[in-house]
């Protein structure tokens, strides 16, 4: 090899080098996320206390659950008994809460990518969720199984007779209530419901004769009830079939967070903050006698 062919190799193998010395510092470039922003990404894997810890911000989720969730309809200010227990443990924290409203078919889903960090409305704790979340103690009770039926139905006397061959049952898709129906009815035809921002469109199929009756608990029940008297009536209001525990919900890989916000309302209900908070509403009064005080 000539003098100029011995400096250029010299020259390719000291550019080598040089390349290999940089990638040892410069990191890797990560996978396309689809468009997620790294903020998002941050966001995602941050549990309750590491996000109000960092920025300062309690993001919590609301569907609109009267009495518990509220929103005015011009100024879209959120209220209501959940949102003022979550609105004292941010003012104990010194921390904002940021309110999003959710979509009852993706709020699992949205909680687990970080849109928020607790659903703050009364979610049953079931054995399928208790799969799908973190849940704070219990705060509220409600009566489940409720039957909203034809302001002239007879058929029924109770819960077992609405199970019957030809009998169209109509359900929110994935409430506490379709659990319900489907560990006990095996003759009747369930028909699930997409709620997405509206909890009251499960009764909408009794009203337009699609269904002979929707089943829900009291709370929604009761709701529409009164909104709908010359069209509906309620079954089993006095002797409810079952009884559903509710508390806030979190992402599953975040305990801590779930654990923290219990430990917070144990000390507000000791303290009388809770019964405070609770008077400046009309709760369902619907308990089971073992919780009762």
């Amino acid at each position: 090899m000539n003098e100029k062919g011995k400096s250029r190799a010299m020259v390719v193998a000291v550019l080598a080098l040089v390349i290999s010395v940089v990638g040892l510092f410069v990191p890797a470039r990560k996978p396309d996320s689809g468009g997620i922003s790294t903020q998002q990404s941050a966001r995602a894997v941050l549990g309750l206390l590491e996000r109000v810890e960092k920025t300062g911000e309690l993001h919590a989720g609301y569907g609109v659950y009267p009495p518990y969730t509220q929103e005015d309809p011009n100024t879209k200010v959120v209220s209501g008994f959940s949102v003022d227990i979550i609105n004292q443990i941010a003012n104990e924290l010194q921390c904002k809460v940021v309110w999003h409203r959710l979509n009852w078919n993706t709020m699992s889903a949205d909680l687990k990518r970080g849109e928020y960090d607790v659903i703050a409305d009364p979610i049953f704790l079931t054995i399928p969720r208790a799969r799908e979340f973190s849940f704070t103690d219990p705060y509220a009770y409600f009566a489940d199984g409720i039957a909203v039926v034809g302001k002239t139905e007879s058929r029924f006397s109770d819960f077992k007779s609405l199970d019957r061959e030809g009998v169209k049952v109509a359900v929110g898709q994935g409430w506490a209530s379709e659990t319900l129906v489907r560990s006990q009815f095996t003759n009747a035809t369930i028909m699930p419901v997409q709620t997405a921002n509206d909890l009251l469109q499960v009764f909408n199929e009794v009203v337009s004769g699609r269904a002979d009756v929707a089943i829900a608990d009291a709370a929604d029940a009761k709701r529409f009830s009164d909104e709908h008297s010359d069209q509906v009536k309620l079954l089993f209001m006095d002797n409810p079939p079952a009884f559903m525990p509710a508390g806030f919900a979190l992402r599953l890989d975040d305990p801590a967070g779930a654990r923290f916000l219990s430990v917070c309302m144990r000390n507000m209900d000791a303290t009388g903050v809770i019964k405070g908070l609770a008077s400046r509403y009309t709760l369902p009064s619907f308990r089971t006698p073992a919780v009762e005080k």
